[in-house]
């Protein structure tokens, strides 16, 4: 087999495969530009998840018509000369290969001007080829739209998620970038629609600006400063915790990093504190010596190798140890307060022991009826299964597999049938939870009963986890959820899956709408396997009185299954007594 020298298009368009993985990498990118280019006041738009555009326009320092063009070189970059450079890196971007691969893939137009040119440069490339170099009268700054990601890989594109999801990442890359640098004022439009405008401020200010003021009073200040490394930030105190550990922010020289090493150090300090499953939310700041870390070991760079992590870990468990420990006495034992009043009593004053009437023959099981569950709440006049199958695509005369007959439930567990020579038992709760599953792998109702709140729920949330959930409405009410949006922070919750609590429906809501970006690795899995619990919470539940009408639909949807006899997990739905089994047996 010969070998072969790629040519600089294909050898970008490979090299885009890591740096441009989505439109979210786009946004990082440019993003990232701006801020290297000392730019404080940056818009982003965004159209359709970033398929159609992704724009950023700063008021940074511009470039001339020399640069303009040079900037889209393999390699090129402004930050770095020489290899001692690599050592004393501040920058965001560096190894100079982004824009690069960005315009191998897209539809590039750029305008950029520095502050003392009169005429700034026009530039529009394709696929990576120039096809117009102008001058231009345009605003001091630089302004460039990414159009049509991946028109010459369709491949690719057809490999990117839907757009909630790409939406998603676009958010996530966005804020972890305004979080930081909270001296940069920022703007996002998506779809034409205003979503963040955040002005300069500091950075507790940049926090609740973008989660919304409840933050406020539930962020406690980290604050420590050692040779090694500098710690700022912001932790929260024991009454705001999450079911996930999305609200976890790590910065390193102002860079988002991931590191579950350092993660732990701040978990630790709750262990105990917190509701089981519960994390903290945090946003930390670590500032250190360039040469004592390693930003490049990742193409996304979120991950960062320290030279000194274990005394880093070890000064901020110590610094959130403080700031909790602090904190939680002064407001949990407050021994200075005044305004405690004690009623006070008159030695005159005749007091009696209250007289309770009660009847001793009264029964209240007299009647049959027992509610060992009391909720509040009043439940809709469907069927008593909680899958509910009225209007789910039935004929009104089931068709039924040859020799089908009287099915039964058992133990209130199983469904006991005859089919082709064989007794099938049937776990009522599994073969629910794989009906359901797989509705919801196709983005299909899931068509469980749901039960209407006698008093709606106030479901308080913030504002970057309300505008997801307001996203996905449509698809929460697929689920059983009603929600009905009040204003910018409060949903009020109206109708739940039938036999769920509050606090399991909350928990649903947020794991489905709120985990849904995940990493790029095994992501399709992980949507498996959040969508399998989901459906886990929502199925049958055993010890669930179902009809003789209920039964035989629950059978007659489970064998439409490509899958009928086991979950995804492998657990097994259906045991078959044939003949065989039965002679082994005795």
């Amino acid at each position: 087999m010969a070998i072969n020298v790629l040519s600089p298009l294909v050898a970008n368009q490979i090299a885009a495969g890591e740096v441009v993985s989505r439109p979210a990498s786009v946004v990082k990118e440019l993003l990232e530009n701006s801020i290297d280019a000392g730019a404080d006041n940056i818009t982003l738009i965004v159209k359709d998840a970033g398929r159609t555009l992704v724009q950023v326009t700063d008021n940074g320092c511009g470039m001339d018509a020399e640069d303009c063009e040079k900037c889209f070189l393999p390699h090129a970059t402004s930050k770095i000369t020489s290899s001692e450079d690599l050592q004393h890196l501040s920058t965001m971007g560096f190894r100079g290969e982004a824009l690069s691969s960005v315009a191998s893939v897209s539809q590039v137009e750029l305008r950029s001007r520095r502050l003392d040119d009169e005429l700034g440069t026009l530039l529009v490339i394709e696929g990576g080829e120039v096809k117009k170099k102008e001058a231009d009268l345009c605003k001091k700054g630089t302004d460039i739209k990414v159009k049509n990601i991946f028109f010459n890989t369709p491949a690719r594109r057809n490999f990117l998620k839907s757009d909630n999801i790409e939406n998603s990442h676009i958010t996530d890359t966005f804020l972890r970038i305004a979080l930081v640098y909270f001296d940069v004022a920022f703007t996002y439009y998506n779809n034409d629609k205003l979503v963040y405008k955040l002005d300069k401020s500091n950075f507790k200010k940049r926090i609740t600006d973008i989660y919304g003021n409840s933050f406020r009073s539930k962020l406690l200040e980290v604050k420590e400063e050692v040779d090694v490394v500098k710690i700022e930030g912001y932790v929260s105190s024991l009454d705001l915790s999450r079911k996930n550990k999305n609200e976890e922010y790590f910065f390193v020289n102002k860079r988002f990093m991931k590191n579950n090493y350092f993660a732990n150090a701040v978990e630790r300090v709750y262990a105990g504190l917190l509701p089981e499953k519960s994390f903290p939310v945090f946003f930390i700041s670590l500032t250190l010596d360039s040469k004592n870390i390693d930003v490049n070991i990742h193409p996304t760079k979120t991950e960062v190798k320290f030279l000194d992590d274990k005394i880093i870990y070890s000064v901020l468990h110590a610094a959130v140890r403080k700031t909790l420990g602090q904190n939680t006495l002064s407001t949990q034992l407050d021994f200075e307060k005044k305004d405690i009043v004690f009623p006070s009593f008159n030695s005159k004053t005749k007091y009696y022991q209250p007289h309770i009437s009660y009847d001793p023959g009264y029964n209240p099981f007299a009647d049959g009826l027992h509610n060992e569950h009391f909720n509040d709440v009043v439940y809709s006049k469907t069927s008593d299964s909680q899958l509910a199958f009225e209007n789910s695509g039935f004929d009104n005369e089931i068709k039924v597999p040859e020799n089908f007959f009287a099915p039964f439930q058992f133990l209130n567990k199983y469904l006991v049938t005859n089919m082709q020579n064989s007794i099938l038992f049937i776990d009522q709760h599994r073969a629910s939870q794989n009906i359901i599953y797989h509705r919801l792998i196709k983005n299909e109702d899931a068509q469980t009963e749901s039960q209407q709140l006698i008093i709606p729920y106030a479901y308080v949330t913030d504002a970057v986890k309300h505008n997801k959930i307001k996203n996905r409405l449509e698809d929460l009410k697929k689920l059983g959820f009603e929600l009905l949006e009040k204003d910018d922070e409060i949903f009020e919750l109206n109708s739940v899956p039938f036999s769920l609590s509050i606090e399991n429906s909350i928990s649903i809501i947020e794991n489905f709408v709120l985990n849904e970006q995940e990493e790029i690795s095994g992501e399709e899995n992980q949507r498996e396997s959040r969508l399998f619990a989901i459906a886990d919470r929502l199925s049958i539940a055993y010890g669930k009185v179902l009809s003789k009408t209920e039964i035989i639909k629950l059978i007659a949807e489970l064998f439409k299954l490509p899958s009928a006899d086991v979950l995804p997990n492998g657990e097994r739905v259906i045991l078959r007594a044939d003949e065989v089994f039965l002679d082994s047996v005795f």
